[in-house]
């Protein structure tokens, strides 16, 4: 009856990231409910916890009861609290999956994972989870706008997408090899260029809205730490605004020339500001230039540090490996991710 039910099992290794900004015996629960998944359907799996600084000092106790009860949790600690886009890419870099998959335990279903794969398999490298939210009206209305300007920069994502991802093997890869840790984490996925699909899903209730306040910041963040093109407006409106200031000074020389009425020394000054103001708007213009070369040219380098990882000290089989029993896998798999190329 064992050797049956593992036969029906997935032998693709999935990797689950789950960021914790507080521990409670919910959390607790929603783990061992998500590992009790993963053991009825899949042979190898990681559940991987990126942990705030905050967790360690508050949850220590709730944290050595998680890794002695529930079995193949990785906890990773981080020395400071960071962005949720810094942990994403944490828990990313030390997974080891076939398929990795962000998961938000206190509103995604576990039946999604699943799903996700299945959809994964069929050839897509990126599965994108999509919710119906909670948000102000105000920011229903600015939305569109934000949308606009998000395109400029080539971020094209589904409406109303969550932070559920489901990744394959190489487009984990690509994430990895071209991100920054300043830039968005589902940015730099979408900028792979590997191609997505939606998976429509219902998230448990979120008491937040999300505000005009909200949407105006990550607006902003997106565009300035994802992109050069707002450096690059900049500097096309400084050489316009140039251009414009020798306009007027040519201006108030011709209108010298052609009219005797013109009060005296309103030339010279319109001329000398102008030539000024063209000074500074080029002397900026350059400015932007070097910025923007100073970004592109920026090393990659660690923007969080794990104090500590540790693991489960229950496992479900001891005999268990991370290898396949047959060369070649039954289950089809069109993008060819880890062992089974």
């Amino acid at each position: 009856m064992t050797e049956i039910k593992k036969e029906n099992k997935d032998e693709s290794f999935i990797s689950i990231i789950t960021i914790l900004n507080s521990f409670t015996y919910q959390n607790i629960f929603r783990i061992n409910e998500l590992q009790n998944n993963l053991e009825n359907n899949y042979t190898d799996y990681e559940i991987i916890i990126i942990a705030q600084k905050k967790v360690q000092t508050r949850c220590s106790k709730e944290i050595e009861y998680l890794l002695k009860n529930v079995p193949c949790v990785r906890y990773l600690q981080l020395a400071s609290d960071v962005n949720s886009d810094v942990a994403w890419s944490a828990g990313l870099e030390n997974a080891i999956g076939d398929f990795i998959i962000t998961f938000d335990l206190s509103r995604d279903p576990i039946f999604l994972i699943s799903n996700a794969i299945k959809l994964s398999k069929q050839g897509n490298d990126v599965v994108v989870g999509t919710a119906p939210e909670n948000v102000s009206f105000l920011y229903k209305l600015i939305r569109p706008l934000s949308g606009r300007l998000l395109n400029l920069i080539d971020y094209h994502l589904p409406q109303n997408a969550t932070s559920f991802r489901c990744l394959s093997r190489r487009a984990a890869n690509a994430v990895i090899d071209t991100g920054k840790f300043y830039q968005q984490f589902f940015m730099q996925i979408q900028k792979t260029g590997y191609s997505y699909i939606t998976l429509p899903y219902t998230a448990k209730k979120n008491n937040k809205k999300r505000t005009i306040f909200n949407g105006i910041k990550t607006t902003l963040r997106l565009m300035v730490f994802n992109s050069s093109l707002p450096l690059r407006m900049m500097s096309v409106i400084g050489f316009t605004g140039s251009f414009l200031a020798c306009l007027f000074s040519l201006y108030s020389i011709i209108i010298n020339l052609f009219k005797n009425d013109v009060v005296t020394g309103w030339t010279s000054t319109i001329f000398f500001i102008s030539l000024l103001f063209a000074i500074q708007f080029i002397i900026l213009s350059f400015i932007s230039e070097y910025l923007n070369r100073i970004l592109e040219e920026q090393s990659n380098k660690t923007s969080y540090s794990i104090i500590f990882e540790k693991n489960s000290s229950v496992m479900i089989d001891l005999d268990r490996i991370n290898v396949l029993e047959l060369s070649t896998s039954p289950c089809e798999n069109k993008v060819q991710t880890g062992r089974n190329k």
